[in-house]
């Protein structure tokens, strides 16, 4: 079994090709994916697809480098999505 811990598939560099991504990987034998989320945008994106994807799981957070600019309300939101 083949699993992708660490995936940024919700980054919109993948809006053009998310679905041929997503062929390819289940072709070479993928069985599941971690989409990680750095920012608040993209942990609400990455639970998107998790909840789109029934092999796609999310990882919610705050990348470090982004946790300086980070209001409080944030860590409600990240609760919300977790």
């Amino acid at each position: 079994m083949f699993i992708d811990t660490h995936a940024h598939l919700e980054m919109r560099e993948f809006n053009d090709d998310r679905e041929d991504v997503l062929k390819r990987a289940r072709e070479a034998g993928v069985e599941y994916i971690v989409s990680v989320g750095t920012t608040i945008e993209s942990s609400r994106d990455a639970v998107a697809l998790a909840e789109k994807y029934d092999f796609i799981y999310a990882a919610i957070g705050i990348h470090p480098h982004e946790v300086k600019d980070i209001l409080h309300p944030a860590f409600d939101i990240l609760r919300h999505f977790a």
